[in-house]
């Protein structure tokens, strides 16, 4: 069952969410840890954004500092 309307268009791959500074610091020190996990349940803690975007954030802190 899907929750949105059947006329509306989505993009084939999504963007990722930007996270502000305070935030973005906590989830770097987690994907040090290698808490990937952590690092996305604190995005949705604090952000209350899904489970694909706040993975998108946290996918893009990561790739951002490989």
């Amino acid at each position: 069952m899907r929750w949105w309307f059947t006329n509306w268009k989505f993009d084939a791959e999504p963007v990722a969410v930007l996270l502000p500074e305070p935030l973005r610091s906590e989830v770097r020190t987690l994907l040090a840890a290698d808490q990937y996990v952590e690092a996305v349940r604190l995005v949705r803690q604090r952000t209350h954004l899904n489970l694909l975007p706040a993975t998108l954030a946290v996918n893009a802190v990561r790739d951002a500092e490989a």
